[in-house]
């Protein structure tokens, strides 16, 4: 699973996508962040100072920085969805199959074209933080909590999750016998009081205290000037959303949302619960707006292993035909998230074929599954 899916994101960073818009936007913020610590960007991208802090630190200089940091993550971010989609009971092909669509996304995508994002690091603290809740793991946990909300304000989600999951009953109520075949997730040990708290603080004040720093660093707590970080009042515009923006939102998970939808709310205690996480996330958007597609992106752990259920059904089938079938589903969700930052193929009417033909093939083996199983099932 580690060389293919290294093998996976590298491929797309060296050979499926080109960089473009490096310090266009908020990227061009985090790259001045990553050169001088006493930057301030507008908020709430000022108060991102992971990445920028890391990739700063790069001998190849913030670009480079910047790169190494985003390919690394990805790959570390799949291997770790990997690792929770087998906690939650999936065989490992369509684990393994969930994770590499993962990687070639249209918020993977977005990313390889555009690595001075500080995404990556947020969907591996975001990777890291499921699979220790499911597995049990608190301070792995707390620790991608921490990192996460340094990285970007998304990680602060995470905590509401944990309250979500903790109360967990020490055995789930299981997999539905249609679903995942193999065992339910290992539920959260409830943790002593005093971690409920450290859930809490700890993130909050890390974020405090980088706030604190960075403020001070560029003068502002002296000067009082707070209202030079004002954002952008692009990002509080409502509206509808024009084709192009549209395609980029399907785009970021393409046929894997129609999949997902189908299995919700999901086969086990823990992702039901884990559900809060979702709803959050696209609360987002109420206040987040000019960028839908990399908001919903970090929908991943909600998203994957939820589509993967109907991979899983058809590749743990005996019959041949079957997991060619589950195969080639996994092929038309790739051809369905086809971004529209894929700029490699061209004209825009290639990427928008590709897209309607992976979402009807997709929709068409999961409908021709569903009939099949019962005719099965009754011999």
């Amino acid at each position: 699973a580690t060389l293919l899916v290294s093998a996976v994101v590298l491929g797309m960073h060296f050979f499926g996508t080109e960089r473009a818009g490096l310090l266009k936007d908020d990227a061009g913020e985090y790259v001045e962040m990553a050169e001088s610590g006493r930057f301030l960007a507008r908020l709430p991208y000022t108060f991102r100072v992971l990445s920028p802090l890391l990739a700063g630190g790069w001998p190849g200089g913030p670009i480079a920085g910047f790169t190494v940091l985003t390919v690394g993550s990805l790959v570390l971010a799949s291997l770790a969805l990997y690792a929770y989609q087998r906690v939650l009971g999936l065989g490992w092909p369509a684990a393994l199959a969930g994770s590499i669509l993962f990687a070639t996304s249209g918020g993977a995508v977005r990313l390889l074209t555009t690595p001075t994002y500080v995404d990556a690091v947020s969907y591996l603290a975001e990777a890291v933080a499921f699979l220790a809740l499911a597995s049990g793991w608190f301070w792995p946990f707390l620790i991608a909590v921490v990192l996460g909300t340094l990285n970007r304000e998304t990680g602060l989600l995470l905590i509401p999750l944990y309250f979500a999951v903790r109360s967990t009953s020490e055995r789930p109520d299981g997999v539905r016998p249609d679903a995942v075949a193999g065992s339910a997730p290992h539920p959260p040990t409830v943790a002593p009081r005093y971690t409920a708290t450290l859930v809490v603080l700890l993130p909050l004040g890390a974020l405090t205290a980088a706030a604190l720093l960075k403020l001070w660093s560029g003068g502002l707590l002296a000067s009082g000037a707070l209202a030079t970080l004002a954002p952008d009042p692009r990002a509080f515009r409502q509206g509808i959303l024009p084709l192009a923006d549209l395609f980029d939102l399907f785009s970021t998970f393409g046929a894997l949302w129609l999949l997902a939808v189908r299995n919700l709310p999901g086969p086990t205690d823990f992702q039901r619960r884990a559900l809060v996480f979702g709803v959050l996330v696209v609360l987002q958007l109420v206040i987040a707006r000019g960028d839908e597609g990399r908001v919903l992106s970090h929908l991943f752990p909600i998203v994957v292993p939820l589509a993967m259920l109907e991979v899983q059904r058809l590749l743990t089938s005996s019959l041949p035909r079957h997991q060619a079938l589950g195969a080639l589903l996994v092929l038309a969700c790739a051809a369905s998230m086809v971004h529209a930052r894929w700029t490699l193929l061209e004209p825009a009417t290639l990427r928008y074929a590709l897209v309607a033909s992976g979402v009807v093939v997709a929709v068409a083996i999961t409908t021709l599954a569903g009939w099949i199983r019962p005719i099965v099932g009754a011999r």
